[in-house]
């Protein structure tokens, strides 16, 4: 009986190390916030009726990681006076974005995969 405790002990720590090293993220994760262009405010059903993941992001410098996306979207910069500073087309399964080295300080961070919602964060360059 002992011998079986241990083992699944052993086992189940394997396992999380597995896991660990499966979420290995490059820089500074980005918090993305799933957002509803037609419900900003809340209220009612702001969200679809199927399951959403929210993209892994994080930040480097002005790399920009982003981690198991498989479908395209438009990543947008946008300032402090609501202005888009920089906008590109990203494809699917894009594992990096590299920014423009002019662009300095706090920006809205805007990933769009669909007209029908977009994801938001915060990141500083």
């Amino acid at each position: 009986m002992k011998k079986l405790c241990l083992l699944l002990i052993i086992c189940m720590a394997s396992f999380h190390v597995l896991n660990l090293s499966a979420g290995v993220v490059v820089g500074t994760p980005v918090m993305l916030e799933f957002r509803d262009p037609f419900n900003p405010i809340g209220g009612g059903n702001p969200f679809p009726k199927s399951p959403i993941l929210v993209p892994t992001v994080s930040i480097d410098g002005h790399t920009l990681y982003i981690y198991d996306v498989a479908y395209d979207m438009t990543l947008m910069l946008v300032d402090e006076d609501d202005e888009v500073v920089y906008s590109v087309f990203v494809p699917a399964n894009t594992s990096s974005v590299v920014l423009p080295s002019l662009l300095e300080g706090d920006y809205q961070l805007l990933l769009i995969p669909d007209e029908n919602y977009y994801f938001a964060g915060e990141i500083s360059l």
